[in-house]
């Protein structure tokens, strides 16, 4: 179990340090709400920003859960020993130069005889090049600095939220962590294992099966030590919440992974069957991976648990109505999956909408449609039994739409309990009506490409929590 991991009673800051711009400031500066369990070690200093500061971890007077390493890669291996004396359920070596490092020759036996260590002791390790776990308040072993706009430096960090990030890229972590506020996005926790020596991603999958906090996990991993352990790691769980793996495919990118965490290679083709056999949903681009993971956090798993999953596509721009038709095509969702429009719901329509209007699944309802002609049609087309996703492209530019429509989509999906996905492109209005759609929480994206890989994302996971065929 790795509670002790991501709720530590005590954490010590190995290398801690008084000076700004080190490692050892900003990670002691980062948990430094955690004293008086806050346990700096330095040869050095009496004390670190007010805490007393011991000269080993050996020193320490408590038992010690977590301890974070920021010393160089010269003095790991003792303090690696040290803390297998001292007990420590839990070592994280954020600093870099081991295995990684080709130049470095010395890097991978170092992580060798770490490894032997930590399975002899019991003691297990994160790392190393790697920034660790963020779980507040319990911890945060990142070494980015305090977030100031102002200063332009830091790491903004996401308020509370659903979504646990899995990386083996520190920068990637760091990425998706400012992403996430600037969607307005709540992150529960987030782990980067760098190098993995010892804990990798099929170990924090197994561990974030049982985190009720937690119902999408999302991915980041450049190569496999373990294909049968992270396969069942990914089919587990998988069956309690919607995971999104994304690992690099091209040659190009797996020797540049070779370079930077010491990834091993991987048979693309054996890892993207094997995935396909748990139902676990692979992306292949970083926006993919943010647009996979935003989506099932914001939508519950009771939406999709529904006889079938077919959408209507509105909009009151011909122009992308076309756009919207020509995505999905792309994103591989069949013509089925678009609901059927009934003679009575053909009928209603055309009460609603004027002469000139085609009806027609995607439904063009023309650029002088107003918000409560917009919303008339909303409601009447989640009100059939055969739409069960709504993929919305109302466009503001030029103004005939007003903010009203934003806060009646919140309604109807509330409402009628089906997702309604909305795109908003364009200028520098459309970038503002995006902020109000993601203000409350309403899945939004910047391009009908993006909406249409959300929705087939969404139909994948309704095939596989319903048990239904990929036609449905």
């Amino acid at each position: 179990m790795l509670d002790n991991l991501f709720f530590p009673k005590t954490v010590a800051i190995i290398g801690a340090s008084q000076k700004p711009g080190t490692l050892g400031y900003y990670v002691m500066q980062n948990n430094i709400h955690l004293n008086p369990v806050l346990y700096p070690v330095h040869p050095k200093y009496k004390t670190v920003l007010g805490v007393k500061t011991y000269t080993s971890i050996l020193d320490v007077p408590e038992d010690i859960d977590v301890a974070i390493s920021v010393v160089g890669p010269d003095n790991t291996l003792k303090i690696t020993e040290e803390c297998a004396s001292a007990h420590v359920k839990f070592l994280i070596i954020i600093t870099s130069r081991f295995g990684e490092a080709a130049r470095f020759k010395e890097g991978k036996l170092l992580e060798q005889k770490i490894s032997k260590i930590s399975e002899k002791s019991g003691t297990r390790i994160v790392g190393p090049n790697c920034i660790g776990v963020l779980n507040l308040p319990y911890i945060n072993s990142t070494f980015a600095p305090a977030y100031s706009l102002s200063a332009l430096k830091g790491l903004p960090i996401p308020p509370q939220g659903n979504i646990n990030i899995i990386s083996e890229s520190g920068s990637i972590s760091g990425l998706v962590t400012a992403w996430l506020v600037e969607q307005g996005l709540g992150l529960n926790k987030l782990v980067n294992y760098g190098n993995g020596i010892d804990l990798r991603a099929a170990d924090f999958m197994e561990y974030f099966k049982n985190d009720e906090d937690c119902t999408v996990v999302g991915v980041y991993t450049e190569g496999i030590k373990n294909g049968r352990h992270f396969i069942e790691a990914c089919r587990t769980l998988n069956t309690e919440k919607p995971l999104i793996i994304l690992k690099p495919k091209s040659t190009l990118a797996s020797r540049a992974a070779q370079s930077h965490t010491g990834s091993i290679l991987t048979n693309d083709a054996l890892f993207d069957a094997a995935l396909k056999q748990v139902h676990v949903q692979r992306v292949r681009t970083y926006p993919q991976l943010r647009s996979a993971v935003k989506t099932h956090s914001l939508l519950p798993e009771d939406y999709l648990k529904r006889d079938h999953f077919c959408c209507a596509g509105i909009t009151n721009a011909g122009g992308l109505k076309v756009l919207l038709a020509e995505s999905l095509r792309q994103n591989q969702v069949p013509e089925s999956a678009l609901s059927h429009f009934s003679p009575e719901l053909v009928t209603t329509l055309e009460c609603i909408l004027p002469e000139h209007v085609t009806i027609a699944n995607p439904l063009d309802v023309a650029g002088d449609a107003s918000s409560d002609i917009y919303v008339n049609v909303l409601k009447t087309l989640l009100e059939q039994k055969n739409v069960d996703c709504i993929l919305s492209i109302p466009t503001f530019e030029p103004g005939y739409l007003c903010e009203t429509l934003v806060k009646d989509t919140l309604t109807l999906m509330k409402t009628y309990r089906k997702p309604i996905l909305v795109t908003c492109t364009g200028g520098k209005l459309a970038l503002l009506y995006k902020e109000k759609f993601q203000k409350l929480h309403i899945p939004t994206y910047q391009t009908p490409e993006d909406m249409a890989f959300a929705y087939q994302i969404l139909r994948k996971r309704h095939q596989y929590i319903t048990g239904l065929p990929s036609g449905s």
